[in-house]
């Protein structure tokens, strides 16, 4: 019985050192190199020129206009990268001197799209952000942050 507990005991402190030790292992988390932040109003995304029937015909290039806001200075080379997680635009612009982009004619399927966009540099990215456009008439879209 005795060398039953010197068992349990040794097994418990060996099970506590080892809990002990792995939190100093425990990876670090994914930080943005600066904090800014793309911005986008509820006309962000936007048509040029509406066909008759977004619903029949929903399949667009649109425009997309937003703006980087935030504190920290923006390195030289930052641009905004913009690709469509459900489709497939992949589109890199320039941000003008006060931070805003626009990116025109991104081909997007307005039935199903999810842009992911972010400030990008040599020295590392901006946080991402997650929008997308919504039929919400014949001939209007309507930006979303977010997607489904």
């Amino acid at each position: 019985m005795v060398m039953a507990h010197r068992c349990l005991a040794s097994l418990t402190l060996a099970a506590l050192a080892a809990a002990a030790v792995v939190p100093a292992c425990a990876s670090h988390e994914w930080k943005p190199v600066f904090r800014r932040a793309i911005v986008f109003d509820d006309r962000g995304i936007s048509l040029p020129l509406p066909p008759p029937s977004l619903t029949a015909d929903p399949e667009q290039e649109v425009d997309v206009h937003g703006v980087a806001q935030g504190d920290d200075p923006l390195p030289a080379d930052a641009r905004v990268r913009m690709l469509d997680v459900d489709g497939t635009a992949d589109v890199e612009v320039e941000l003008d001197a006060e931070g805003g982009f626009t990116a025109a004619a991104v081909p997007l399927d307005l039935r199903a799209n999810c842009l992911e966009v972010w400030i990008d540099s040599e020295g590392g990215e901006s946080e991402h952000v997650f929008v997308h456009a919504e039929i919400t008439g014949e001939t209007t879209i309507t930006t979303v942050l977010g997607c489904d």
